[in-house]
Order: structure tokens, then sequence, then C-alpha cells
């Protein structure tokens, strides 16, 4: 079975070091969002108006050295002025795979979310056929109207759609100590995003799951019932696996990210190859490693 992990983050540097960890795990391939750490959410500068275009020196040259064993996508900011060029870049790109969004990190993106500041962005996605990425926790009800005028976009909702782990929150709406009171996770959310399914143009990451289902102790029994409704929603071949190594933020080790899914005798064969790795490439139209890689 092909192990593929669908985000990792990393960067300045640690391309060698990423890469043994990756033959230590049997992992042949990630998908990088290269991220430098909460201040600047990635290398990248400040725009007169207040856009930031971030750049991805590390992950593009990851590609370059062992393009068969690294791709990564683009974060891309609506407000900058070059968004769409940007977006025709991203797709002839060597190694980058897709473009993600980040409207969930504040309220007043939030709104611009719903409100459809995100439509020309999917427009021109969506007219090249390059995937987008996108990160809102919580809040997947939001969604579908974006796949009712786009429907040839291929959509990823990031982290399983949804609400960010306890102590955790970038929306300026909530506190960490209004997020640390929650006893469990909020399945209404949950819901929510399994009512994109019937939207056959989307998929879901699977990452961030202990976090976000208030699961803990490895290997996370009670987080499986929750993949199990998502599979009989999505179907195995539209979820893909994260691990999210380097960036996230309960704990949990790649080891344990990957083992915990990889060893459940809750799923079968079949359903692990789509989730640990089938389902990225084919969303992607990401092509397997070369022989012997």
């Amino acid at each position: 079975m092909e192990i593929v992990d669908s985000q990792i983050h990393f960067g300045p540097g640690g391309i060698d070091e990423t890469l043994s960890a990756m033959d230590a795990l049997g992992i042949s391939a990630v998908l990088a969002d290269e991220f430098w750490g909460l201040e600047t959410w990635g290398p990248g500068y400040r725009l007169p108006g207040g856009a930031y275009r971030v750049t991805a020196p590390t992950a593009e040259l990851a590609n370059w050295l062992y393009p068969d064993r690294f791709s990564y996508v683009l974060r891309v900011d609506r407000l900058d002025p070059e968004v769409l060029s940007i977006v025709r870049m991203a797709r002839d790109a060597p190694g980058l795979r897709a473009i993600r969004m980040l409207p969930g990190l504040t309220a007043e993106e939030l709104g611009a979310f719903e409100s459809g500041g995100y439509d020309p962005i999917f427009a021109e996605a969506e007219r090249l056929g390059l995937p987008c990425f996108i990160f809102i926790p919580g809040q997947a009800r939001l969604v579908g109207p974006y796949l009712e005028r786009f429907p040839q976009l291929r959509l990823v909702v990031d982290h399983c759609g949804m609400p960010m782990e306890e102590g955790i929150s970038f929306l300026d709406a909530q506190t960490p100590d209004e997020a640390d009171a929650a006893d469990g996770p909020d399945l209404s959310c949950f819901e929510d995003v399994l009512n994109l399914a019937r939207w056959p143009n989307v998929a879901l990451k699977w990452s961030h799951g202990p976090g976000m289902f208030r699961v803990r102790d490895y290997p996370f029994d009670a987080l499986w019932p929750h993949l199990r409704r998502a599979i009989e929603a999505f179907g195995a071949d539209r979820i893909m696996w994260a691990s999210d190594n380097g960036g996230n933020q309960t704990g949990e080790s790649w080891a344990e990210m990957l083992f915990c899914l990889l060893d459940c005798p809750d799923f079968t064969d079949e359903e692990k190859a789509w989730l640990l790795g089938g389902t990225v490439r084919k969303v992607l139209n990401w092509p397997g490693a070369a022989e012997g890689a």
C-alpha cells in the first residue's frame, strides 16, 4: 500500500530530516504547506494595502531535489491585487498541486467568505482545473453555495471541517477559555460536513482528528466511528489522510497519526488504500511515484 500524506508543514530547511522520517515511516510522498510560525503564516511579504503574499522556497526546493517525494500547495490571499495571476501561475508551477485559502482564521474573512467574496478565485481555479483546499473550521454550511455556483471546482475541506481543538482558536470571536469549556465535539458541525457529500466535487481532508473530536489516548478508538460516518457519506475515495506534521497543535507524533489508522482493524485494506494515498493522488491528479523511488 502506498502512503501519501496530504499535509505536512516544514521550513525553512528540514528537507533531508523530513525525507529520513518519511523513509522510516514508509511514506512515499508528502504534500507540503510551507509554514514558519503563527506570526507570518509562511514565508512571504506584506503588500501595500495589507495583503500578504506567501512564497514557498523550502517546498519548491524539496520538489526540485526529490520530485517523486515532495509536492506542495500555495496559500493565496484574496486581498492580493494580483491573486488571479498568482492562481494562473500556480496552475503551471512544477510540483504545485493546489492552492489553499484560510477564511476561517478571522471573523472578517469568514464574513467575506459567507458573502461570496471568494467567487473570483474559485471561478478562476475552476476554469483552470486547479484544486483548492479551504480551511473553514465549524462553518461547512457556508461551502454549499460555492459548490452550487462552481460545480466543476475540485474543493477539499481541511481538518475534518470541524471547529479547532481545545484551547486553540483563530476566530477573534472565540477565546481559548471558551474553547476549553467544550465537553466534546460539536457534532452538529459534523452533520454540516457530512451534508457536503451530496456535491461530487468536494473531498474531505481527515487531519487533526484527535483534536477536532476531543479524543485522547492512542490509538484513539473513539475517533473511528466518526471516520466511518464520513466514509459512508463521501466514500473512502473522497477522503484523504493528513498528519499535519509540523503544525499539529495537540502533540501526536507523525508515527502516531499514521499508525493509529494504518493499524486500525475497523477499516478494510481497500478503504485504507484510498484514505492513505489513493484519494489525494486522484483528487489532485498527482501521478504516482516512479518505479523504485
